[in-house]
């Protein structure tokens, strides 16, 4: 098997044989070429956080071969600060790179519009006035969101109060890298739980969503297991596993 460059958005998803990752979370212009061997692809990649990773997607023996033939032909970029691997295929890529710590996380999408949630007549939409109240139930609640309020534009955010003004619940609809429709930041203040808040924000936004662009992204760490029978109960699908991995050291290579 050699080594073969995938220098546009199609080749890549012909490679990946018209993955929906691949078409709703790459953007259609590659900053760099991507690489398959087998049926591994590998492509360098600036995430939200606008550092550089590697993406590794397929079986575990391709995926190992793929990221070990980019080192011996020189074609792994310098600077890489992480790298996002297909769950079962974490070992033999890490065989090849100084894996750090990290997380497990999914990924998934709609493409139906779900039915209106009871608790969404408590929703209210919030705007730069409330970033202080969104921040200090994300810091409460959720301090391991990437949602940052406001830092971007096309942000839409929604929240539920309680009795006393407190802000209890919110979430986040925004832009993905690729331009389509993603979720984050899906927090309800602990003593809330229980009471549909969590399922509404999600309802609410992926709604509204798939009515203006056909399709709703989210991301999700693996180990909260009540906000997955969540997505699946309105209607995400297309599950993709990963395994995310600082790297902790990383020697300067040539890049192309």
């Amino acid at each position: 098997m050699s080594l073969r460059e995938l220098a546009t958005h199609g080749d890549l998803l012909e490679a990946s044989g018209g993955d929906a990752f691949i078409r709703l979370d790459i953007p259609q212009t590659l900053e760099r070429p991507g690489y398959a061997l087998g049926q591994a692809i590998a492509l360098p990649r600036k995430t939200h956080t606008r550092r550089l990773g590697l993406l590794v997607m397929g079986p575990p023996d391709d995926a190992g071969r793929l990221v070990r033939a980019l080192a011996d032909q020189e074609r792994r970029p310098a600077g890489l600060a992480h790298v996002t691997v297909s769950r079962g295929s974490l070992a033999t890529v890490g065989s090849h790179l100084p894996l750090g710590d990290g997380n497990d996380w999914e990924w998934m999408y709609a493409a139906q519009a779900p039915p209106r949630a009871p608790a969404e007549n408590r929703l209210t939409s919030l705007d730069e006035s409330d970033r202080a109240d969104i921040g200090a139930l994300l810091a409460e609640a959720n301090p391991r969101t990437d949602a940052r309020p406001f830092e971007l534009a096309d942000q839409h955010w929604v929240g539920a109060r309680d009795a006393g003004g407190q802000l209890v619940a919110c979430g986040l609809r925004e832009r993905n890298i690729a331009g389509y429709p993603i979720l984050t930041g899906i927090t309800v203040l602990p003593r809330e739980r229980g009471r549909g808040l969590g399922l509404a924000v999600t309802a609410y936004l992926t709604r509204r969503a798939v009515d203006e662009a056909g399709v709703c992204t989210l991301g999700m760490y693996s180990d909260n297991a009540v906000a997955r029978r969540v997505y699946h109960g309105l209607g995400y699908t297309g599950d993709h596993l990963w395994s995310s991995r600082r790297l902790a050291t990383f020697p300067v290579t040539a890049t192309r």
